[in-house]
């Protein structure tokens, strides 16, 4: 396993040494924790972006799209426990792409 060296403000460490203490853990445990879960978060924020842009496109291309309120109304009633059919979407020509 490589190894990587850290440095720390005084304050940062002292943190780091507190907090590990107090978990009951070492500080490089919690240094590996905070670092993987740091990239756990970065990467599904990248995918979730790349679906939301992937979604937007295949919206401009289609026309397509939802209507807010009725999505808002099948949240809810799913919420309250109910079985609502999926919302539908609709052809949106003012999204439609002009042919090349």
């Amino acid at each position: 396993m490589p190894t990587l060296s850290v440095k720390l403000p005084d304050e940062t460490k002292a943190r780091l040494d507190r907090l590990a203490a107090e978990q009951g853990t070492s500080p490089h445990a919690l240094m590996v924790g905070a670092i993987e879960a740091e990239l756990e978060r970065r990467e599904q924020r990248g995918a979730f972006i790349q679906d939301a842009l992937r979604a937007r496109d295949e919206m401009l291309a289609t026309g397509r799209a939802f209507d807010g309120d009725d999505v808002i109304a099948y949240l809810r009633a799913r919420a309250r426990g109910e079985k609502p059919p999926r919302p539908k979407s609709r052809q949106l020509k003012s999204l439609l792409r002009p042919a090349k």
